[in-house]
């Protein structure tokens, strides 16, 4: 009994030390803001950039740490591989994008949103753009990287998978204008995103997905992210109901966006057979079972 107990600790406390390592290497990133090493930077976007670029930086450290305290394990090992890496990263974000239009397209056509021409110039087109890049790395890399490789190896993958949309989404609670059915969608989109990375052993594809959510949402549409007020190359006005519409939240904060990504995600799981996903093991475990 106790030597199943610490089966099933052990992948938590794996996670706890990955959490604990990426806060020690953001220590010196908030010393840095804190004391005023740098000089003022009056752009709030570059600030932005800056903040997700050393939120990127702190994630890979952490990574680095957890491979050195186990050797066995590197970036190709947690779903982090330069092979066939663009060609997900195109292939996720065009999916992301097409997801987008389609839950805004149902928006349209039940009345709930109007759009009116809105414009952005091109330099901040472009520095979102790499925003939002960031973002994605940084997202995935945390909660899709060693936290889902280290989990799914010794719990059923149902449960890994709604483990970690769950606190996915639970990371979101302090967004402006928050909902619960906006939580409950970011729930849905970091299972969606779990899943991906499992199925093509690669979090290229969960990266491009999530940057062309919210750059489709953010930048293209004129949407609010996550309840973050953005430009766009339109202006979306959400109308009705706000459980219909979305709201102050975004399209996340619909329930169109809820069935959308429930079919999405029922759809994957009925054609790639969800068994087929707990395929990666740590070396030793297959020691294990030929000891038992």
């Amino acid at each position: 009994m106790e030597d199943k107990l610490i089966y099933y600790l052990t992948p938590i406390f794996r996670v706890a030390l990955f959490i604990l390592f990426s806060f020690l290497c953001a220590i010196p990133f908030g010393l840095i803001a804190e004391w005023n090493f740098l000089p003022p930077i009056a752009n709030e976007l570059f600030k932005e950039l800056l903040l997700q670029a050393s939120l990127v930086l702190i994630v890979v450290s952490a990574l680095l740490m957890v491979f050195k305290v186990m050797p066995s394990l590197d970036f190709y090992t947690v779903f982090i591989k330069k092979k066939g890496a663009f060609g997900g990263l195109l292939k996720g974000s065009l999916i992301g994008l097409l997801i987008m239009l389609l839950c805004v397209a149902i928006l349209y056509v039940n009345g709930n949103v109007s759009f009116s021409a809105n414009h952005i110039p091109l330099g901040v087109f472009i520095l979102y753009l790499f925003y939002f890049i960031l973002i994605a790395i940084f997202e995935e890399f945390f909660f899709r990287t060693y936290p889902l490789y280290a989990l799914v190896e010794r719990f059923p993958v149902w449960y890994v998978i709604i483990l970690n949309g769950m606190l996915f989404g639970l990371a979101h609670l302090g967004n402006p204008d928050v909902t619960i059915l906006g939580i409950f969608n970011i729930c849905l989109a970091g299972m969606l995103f779990s899943i991906y990375t499992l199925q093509k052993q690669n979090i290229s594809w969960a990266v491009g997905i999530h940057f062309g959510w919210n750059f489709t949402q953010g930048i293209l549409l004129g949407y609010k992210v996550s309840g973050n007020d953005l430009p766009g190359v339109m202006k979306a006005k959400p109308l009705g109901v706000e459980y219909f519409s979305g709201g102050n939240f975004g399209v996340e904060g619909s329930i169109f966006c809820t069935f959308i990504l429930i079919v999405l995600i029922a759809w994957l799981v009925f054609n790639y057979k969800f068994e087929a996903l707990q395929t990666y093991r740590y070396p030793y475990l297959e020691e294990e079972k030929q000891e038992d």
